[in-house]
């Protein structure tokens, strides 16, 4: 997971502690006026049961889930009944699992549930086929309105099984369709039954929110499960909400150490972007706070691996999925150069894959706020492979890198290396100012066209200098990608991961993950209280979302 921490930054400023410390709130009867995409609390979630469920296109059910329903296992999870279940319960409240069951129950349909990126696997205690039942409920952290989103997989085999008894591969399984609601945080709960979009059947689902007190929070509430990536400022967990039993990523960073390299400014900018994003392919924030000694930042945990892993291991990508990444990616960034941020840091190694096979940009230490159409800005920053001309010419540049570099990963994507590469950088400056564009067999016409309408040196003439719309009516996209299902998460990854489930670190460097997961004790760092105020502000928990900076 590349939540990288102390990279080289650049040096110039585009926010102020001030931009934090303005606050709007969520609207009551007394503020009417608060922010209307601001919400705090917890959000109950229970799925019942489904019925009607069938295979689109009416396809037959895969040779091994066929010969696993014959069988007297499938027989008696075939009478399992919500009543049964409830005595068990009931005779068993020590216990509040039913993990054993679900994992023996592998030939009928799984959900994953997503709520703001935070994802569960939720595996049917029994029923049929067409008619599982789940019985399961569980608690989100809410910190904006967003929606809930639960797809369903009939897998196309029995999974192999780790020593904790819990699937390991499921990588290769069938969609079955899926639903999408945004739930009334203003009503009382109650049951309903939500139709399928891309298959037959439907689900009953039942949600009630409860608002918070509002309370600081604190790394007690916090379990600490694994380390997950590490830096220069601090390093990234994998950790456990308490009360909730969500997982998240919790990234720590050291007040002392961004006071000393000046990268105060870009830890606050980074706080800041990741509270105001609400885009499906950007990693959100769920909370941070801070202690005298560090910053925390909690964020959705996103488990799929990073792009960069992938890319390495098959070298390069077929065109359809290298066109669904890069198009997830335009919707992405289009988002940001809404709110007037600049990423300048487009790699394969902050794009990470959630369980499902979608992208997640993450790492927003490099951004430029503050960024209006006809802004320009001159800091020299970025990865030298993905460096647009203007950049290395220091003539100025605006929002239009991002184009650059994003044809840079398409073309990364494509071939196996981007496309100026020299093991010598001033060499790769040079070819990025000077060389021509080559391509490979591998490459088709509408990608090299694309491309080489991204790649334009002149960013005047660059595709997308009139805005994200541009490139989404190029051929590349235009005939293959419905960019209103995409961004609802309508259209099915060409890939999925091969994780047992959301909380898999599989996907995570083992040099990380074999460490201890120990918040470390900060000895001798007593920082001044005018440098303790500039972080005055930092606090989130979807309540204090910042105003827009003018």
């Amino acid at each position: 997971m590349s939540w990288k921490i102390g990279k080289s930054k650049s040096k110039q400023a585009a926010l102020s502690a001030q931009d934090l410390s303005d606050r709007s709130t969520t609207p009551t009867p007394a503020n009417p006026g608060g922010n209307h995409d601001s919400c705090s609390g917890l959000l109950a979630i229970r799925v019942l049961w489904a019925e009607g469920l069938g295979l689109p296109g009416g396809a037959a059910a895969p040779p091994a889930v066929q010969a696993a329903l014959s069988s007297q296992q499938a027989k008696v999870a075939a009478s399992v009944s919500p009543s049964s279940i409830t005595q068990k319960r009931l005779a068993n409240r020590k216990s509040n699992r039913d993990s054993v069951q679900r994992t023996q129950c592998w030939w009928l349909p799984y959900l994953v549930m997503e709520f703001e990126v935070n994802q569960v696997l939720i595996t049917p205690l029994g029923g049929e086929l067409g008619k599982p039942l789940y019985m399961y409920e569980t608690n989100f952290d809410v910190s904006r309105h967003s929606e809930i989103s639960i797809q369903v997989y009939l897998r196309t085999e029995e999974p192999k099984r780790g020593g904790d008894g819990v699937a390991d591969d499921m990588g290769n399984d069938m969609f079955m369709g899926g639903v999408r609601f945004t739930p009334d945080f203003d009503e009382p709960s109650q049951d309903q039954w939500y139709d399928l979009v891309g298959g037959p059947g439907r689900i009953q689902i039942g949600v009630a929110f409860r608002p918070s007190t509002g309370h600081s929070l604190t790394i007690d509430e916090f379990e600490l499960i694994t380390v997950i990536g590490k830096g220069s400022f601090g390093k990234v967990m994998q950790v456990r909400k308490r009360d909730t039993s969500r997982i998240y990523a919790l990234k720590t960073i050291r007040k002392q150490h961004i006071v000393e390299r000046g990268e105060i400014t870009h830890t606050l900018a980074e706080r800041l972007v990741l509270a105001r994003v609400n885009n499906p392919f950007i990693v959100p924030l769920k909370f941070s706070f801070q202690s005298e000694q560090k910053l925390y930042l909690v964020l959705a945990f996103v488990n799929g691996g990073e792009l960069f892993h992938h890319l390495q291991r098959e070298q390069r990508f077929n065109e359809e999925r290298s066109r669904f990444y890069a198009a997830e990616l335009l919707l992405a960034l289009e988002h940001l150069h809404e709110l007037d941020v600049v990423y300048r840091d487009l790699k394969p190694e902050n794009i990470l894959l959630d369980y499902t096979g979608h992208i997640a940009l993450c790492d927003f230490g490099l951004c430029k706020l503050n960024m209006k159409d006809s802004d320009t800005t001159n800091t020299f920053c970025g990865t030298p492979e993905y460096l647009a001309p203007e950049i290395l010419s220091a003539q100025g540049y605006n929002k239009t890198i991002d184009w650059w570099t994003l044809g840079v990963l398409l073309y990364e994507m494509l071939s196996g290396l981007p496309p100026f590469y020299d093991e010598v950088t001033d060499k790769m400056y040079d070819k990025i100012l000077h060389n021509p564009l080559v391509f490979g067999d591998e490459i088709g016409s509408q990608a090299r066209s694309i491309l080489t309408g991204l790649l334009t040196r002149d960013p005047t003439q660059r595709l997308g200098v009139n805005g994200a719309d541009e490139i989404r009516r190029h051929p590349f996209f235009e005939k293959n990608i419905d960019f209103k299902l995409l961004l609802e998460k309508k259209i099915q990854p060409p890939f999925k991961p091969s994780v047992s489930s959301p909380v898999d670190v599989s996907n995570f460097d083992t040099v990380f993950t074999a460490e201890a997961p120990l918040d470390s004790v900060v000895e001798g760092s007593q920082l001044s209280q005018t440098v303790q105020a500039q972080f005055a502000g930092f606090s989130y928990n979807g309540t204090n979302m910042p105003n827009s900076p003018q």
